[in-house]
C-alpha cells in the first residue's frame, strides 16, 4: 500500500500535515475527508523523499546512522517481542520522533504490504540505505534470526557513527574557536581600532610599536579585507568542484592520510568501520567475498576504499585476507596479526571485532588527549590577540597621562 505526505486544513482553517496509507491519491483524499480535513497537497512518499537525476535511477536520500540505529534497535525489540514485522513497522510509525522517520518507515511498510521482503524493501527505499544493512537483514529473514541481526546492525551504526562523530569533534571545536577569534579581530580592526588610534595618529606623536603594527593591520584589513574574503570564498568554490571528480577526490584523500596526525586518526576510524562491518556481516552468515565487497563500501577515505578493493579482488584470486592485507600495506602489524590468528583459529568475525574495538578506543583516546592540549594552546593564542590589541589601544593613552 503506498505512502502519501499530504498537507490540509482541518475545521479551524489550521494548516497539518502528515503521512497517510491508501491504495491510491483517489483513496487517500477520501481517508483525508474522512477526517474533516481539506488536502491541499497530495504527493506519494517515494517521490517527495528523494529528488530525481538524470537516467532511470532516481537519487536516494541520505540517512542519519543514528536514526536508521534508532529504528532498527525498536524492530528488533517489537519482533523479539512476538509482533509480525508489519505491525512492528506501524507501531513504530505512530511513535517516530521525526517527519523523516515517519515517511522512511512508512515506505518500508508500504513494500512489506505489496509482498516484499524487509531487506527488499530497504533496497527500494527512497532512502539511501548502507549495502552492508541490506545484506545482513537478507541472511537474517533466512535464517529466522532477524530480531537478533538487527540489533547486532544497529549496534554496528552506532559504533561507526560514534568514530565519525569523534574525528569531527576533534576538527569542530579548533576550527571554531579560530574562526570567532578571526571574526572577533576583524570586527574590532575594521571598526574599533580605526576610531581609537585616529586621535593618536593626529597626535603626532611616537607611537609605541605595538600600537603600529596594530594602526598597519587595520589599515590593511579596511583596504584588502573584502577582496581576501572573496578570494576565500572562491578557492572554497573551486576545492568543492574539483572534489566532484573522483580522480582528484581520491588524490585528496591520498594526501589526507599523510597528514601529521589527522591522517592517523582517519586510518583509524576507517579501519575500524571496515572491521567491524567485515566482522558482523561474517558472523551473519554473509559469504565472505560478499562481505568483503560490502564492506569495502564502508570505507569513506577514497584511497582506502581502492586498496580495500584490491584485497577483495586478491581474495576472489585465491589469497588469504592474511596475505591480501600484508600485501595491500593498508593498516599497522596489529591488523594483520589478528586476521592471521581469526583465520587461523576459524574465528575471522570476533578477531575482526576486536580490530575494530581495539582501533576505535586508540582513536577516541587520540582525540582526546588531542583536546586536552589544543585547548590551553588556543586560549593562550586568543589571549595574546587581545593583549596585543589592548596593549596597542592602552599604552598611548598611557604616555599622554603621563605627559599632562
Amino acid at each position: 500500500m503506498p505512502a502519501f505526505d499530504y498537507a490540509a486544513y482541518d475545521p479551524s482553517g489550521k494548516r497539518v500535515s502528515g503521512v497517510i496509507s491508501a491504495d491510491s491519491e483517489r483513496h487517500a483524499r477520501r481517508l483525508l475527508k474522512d477526517k474533516k480535513l481539506l488536502p491541499s497537497e497530495l504527493s506519494e512518499v517515494s517521490q517527495t523523499a528523494a529528488t530525481k537525476k538524470s537516467g532511470p535511477r532516481r537519487r536516494q536520500a541520505r540517512v542519519n546512522n543514528f536514526d536508521l540505529s534508532l529504528l532498527l534497535q525498536q524492530q528488533a525489540i517489537l519482533i523479539e517481542s512476538g509482533l509480525p514485522l508489519e505491525d512492528a513497522l506501524r507501531m513504530t510509525i505512530e511513535q517516530a520522533e521525526t517527519e523523516k522517520q515517519r515517511r522512511m518507515l512508512q515506505s518500508w511498510r508500504s513494500e512489506i504490504i505489496e509482498g516484499r521482503s524487509f531487506s527488499e524493501a530497504l533496497r527500494r527505499s527512497p532512502y539511501k540505505i548502507p549495502e552492508s544493512i541490506i545484506a545482513g537483514i537478507s541472511v537474517g529473514e533466512e535464517s529466522g534470526h532477524l530480531h537478533k541481526v538487527l540489533m547486532r546492525l544497529a549496534e554496528d551504526l552506532e559504533s561507526s557513527a560514534e568514530n565519525r562523530k569523534t574525528i569531527s569533534r576533534a576538527m569542530i571545536y579548533p576550527a571554531t574557536l579560530i574562526s570567532t577569534s578571526i571574526i572577533v579581530v576583524a570586527i574590532m580592526m575594521v571598526w574599533v581600532v580605526p576610531k581609537i588610534t585616529a586621535i593618536f595618529i593626529s597626535s603626532n606623536r611616537e607611537l609605541p610599536l605595538v600600537t603600529r603594527i596594530v594602526i598597519n593591520l587595520s589599515e590593511f584589513t579596511q583596504s584588502y579585507g573584502l577582496f581576501l574574503l572573496i578570494v576565500l570564498v572562491g578557492l572554497y568554490l573551486g576545492f568543492a568542484r574539483a572534489m566532484q571528480d573522483p580522480q582528484r577526490k581520491q588524490h585528496w584523500h591520498s594526501f589526507m592520510l599523510t597528514m601529521p596526525g589527522l591522517g592517523r586518526w582517519i586510518r583509524m576510524a576507517n579501519i575500524a568501520d571496515w572491521s567491524r562491518s567485515l566482522g558482523v556481516l561474517l558472523s551473519n552468515g554473509v559469504p565472505a567475498l560478499a562481505a568483503l565487497k560490502i564492506s569495502s563500501s564502508v570505507v569513506t577515505n577514497l584511497d582506502l576504499r581502492s586498496k580495500m578493493e584490491g584485497v577483495t579482488e586478491a581474495m576472489r584470486q585465491g589469497s588469504t585476507l592474511h596475505s591480501a592485507l600484508q600485501a595491500s600495506d593498508v593498516g599497522s602489524g596489529f591488523l594483520v596479526h589478528m586476521v592471521g590468528s581469526g583465520e587461523a583459529s576459524s574465528e575471522l568475525d570476533k578477531m575482526l571485532l576486536r580490530v575494530s574495538d581495539y582501533y576505535s578506543l586508540r582513536l577516541n583516546n587520540a582525540v582526546e588527549v588531542f583536546l586536552k592540549l589544543i585547548n590551553p594552546i588556543l586560549i593562550i593564542f586568543m589571549g595574546v590577540i587581545i593583549l596585543s590589541v589592548v596593549a596597542a589601544v592602552m599604552l598611548p593613552i598611557m604616555d599622554m597621562n603621563n605627559m599632562i
